[in-house]
């Protein structure tokens, strides 16, 4: 009886503290002094880079080059193939966001909140591709320095409005948790008056599906406590997930007394299970361990492109000149 018990899905942890949390404040404060309309969270930033990070992680060269020598060496060994295909995979990352349902209903406690970033209706990633370049072409440029700064200055307008719609999206999906109407509050509630046996039947049938999982479950947990008490003593925060196996990876994030953020990572991806059956968990933990460090990486450089972005100005050149 005890074998065919369900049994918890294999994971393996990891934890990053060098977000450069100065830099992200530095970055808000410049982008309300340019419009009401960009005030951004940290959090909003920490989720719109996750969905960033999710399209295009590079893993550290050295594993990735392990994981092709364990593949040719062992063809038909799984563990290797799947963990290889899940360094190499790039899918956009729908994520449930915990919100705090206290104000409108403290026995409820938080609302869920599924969300996924629009980044191929923002064409977000081209856009900070093509205001990085016109930056550095009026920066470097000699000749017809009028034309290249109206070019940037059109991108730069066009990508702070980007920014701001998505922010603005962002908060009335918020807004629409916190009042209990979310599509994944609703099933909940809708599951909560049902049977049982009703009950598990229906809650099965969006992992079935992965659009229905995405839209109502996610694929992700991403949880902000934000910053802790200045007497607090906390340093660190795991979050915890619901039982889908459908949910790969649980972030958390926590803000100690200090003003170090500390992220954790739980990673429940399918290779975690497979390399432990063979003795290989500890190359599942590395693994697991470059996705957090490529993230944290990752978002201090965003952090700092879109400071660079936001300050721009004919005025600045010669500090941005500067500028590595």
């Amino acid at each position: 009886m005890i074998r065919q018990c369900p049994r918890a899905t294999p994971e393996v942890s990891a934890e990053n503290d060098q977000v450069d949390v100065q830099a992200i404040q530095s970055l808000r404060k410049a982008l309300r002094s340019r419009s009401d309309l960009l005030r951004l969270t940290v959090n909003d930033l920490l989720i719109l880079y996750r969905a960033i990070h999710a399209v295009t992680y590079q893993p550290d060269p050295t594993l990735l080059a392990e994981l092709k020598r364990h593949v040719r060496a062992a063809p038909k060994q799984q563990a290797f193939r799947v963990a290889l295909e899940a360094v190499s995979q790039k899918t956009h990352a729908s994520i449930l966001i915990p919100v705090d349902a206290s104000l409108r209903s403290p026995r409820d406690r938080l609302y869920p909140m599924t969300f996924e970033v629009p980044l191929d209706e923002l064409d977000l990633l081209s856009l900070h591709g093509q205001v990085l370049d016109a930056l550095s072409a009026y920066n470097h440029g000699q000749e017809d320095r009028d034309a290249l700064y109206e070019r940037f200055d059109q991108l730069q307008r066009q990508y702070l409005a980007t920014l701001a719609g998505f922010g603005a999206v962002l908060n009335k999906a918020k807004e629409i948790a916190i009042s209990g109407e979310s599509a994944s509050v609703g099933v909940i509630k809708l599951l909560a008056h049902m049977p049982t046996p009703l009950q598990r039947l229906l809650d099965q049938i969006p992992g079935r599906f992965e659009t229905l999982n995405d839209l109502i479950k996610g694929r992700e947990v991403f949880s902000n406590v934000g910053a802790v008490a200045p007497t607090s003593t906390l340093l660190r925060f795991t979050t915890a997930k619901d039982d889908n196996d459908q949910k790969t990876l649980v972030w958390g994030v926590l803000t100690d007394a200090a003003g170090i953020m500390h992220i954790s990572l739980r990673d429940f991806r399918p290779h975690v299970g497979l390399l432990e059956q063979i003795g290989q968990r500890e190359l599942a933990v590395r693994i697991g361990q470059d996705y957090l460090n490529a993230y944290v990486r990752g978002f201090n450089a965003f952090i700092s492109d879109l400071h660079w972005i936001t300050l721009a100005s004919r005025e600045s050149r010669p500090k941005l000149e500067e500028t590595p």
